[in-house]
């Protein structure tokens, strides 16, 4: 990556991984259900096999249901600015069907 993202502040945007060099996602597809089991485990194998090269960052378009623990490291600094603004614009959190930030609650 680097040049023109690398040149934004990390709390600038939603998106803060601006220091990385590269960004990894791995894909698996296949049509027969049949072939479910061994896709999904050379898709881990290779997962496995790569990320002792990564970091422990995520994009969150890249995200599917890990949960809110990764939707959180997918902010990071910049999480707790967007849920304030949820809470402004969505409080019922109407828009949640996507990996979800929930709207901030005060205390």
């Amino acid at each position: 990556m680097g040049g023109a993202i690398a040149r934004v502040p990390e709390t600038a945007t939603a998106f803060h991984h601006r220091t990385h060099a590269y960004s990894l996602l791995l894909l698996g597809g296949w049509v027969d259900p049949a072939e479910t089991e061994s896709n999904v485990a050379w898709v881990r194998e290779l997962w496995d096999l790569t990320q002792p090269l990564s970091s422990s960052a995520v994009y969150v378009n890249y995200l599917g249901s890990e949960g809110q623990g990764r939707v959180l490291e997918a902010y990071g600094p910049n999480h707790a600015r967007l849920s304030a603004i949820k809470a402004k614009y969505d409080p019922g959190n109407f828009f949640r069907l996507n990996q979800n930030v929930e709207p901030a609650t005060s205390a």
